[in-house]
């Protein structure tokens, strides 16, 4: 059960970490490839949160 709350801490890290770079980078006015890159990895860390969730969900199941 621990390992599940670690891949719950896991998810809400990556989803906020996410969304924080989702947002600071529309407040600043850069070029396209920065936009571009911001997006890239703002996708990564919400793909990222949604494997933890899935791992945690499936270590919930098998206890």
């Amino acid at each position: 059960m621990n390992l599940a709350l670690l891949f719950g801490a896991l998810t809400l890290t990556c989803w906020m970490l996410g969304g924080a770079v989702a947002v600071l980078g529309t407040a600043e006015h850069s070029r396209h490839h920065r936009q571009q890159m911001r997006g890239v990895i703002s996708l990564g860390f919400n793909l990222l949160g949604m494997a933890c969730a899935v791992a945690m969900m499936a270590i919930v199941i098998a206890a």
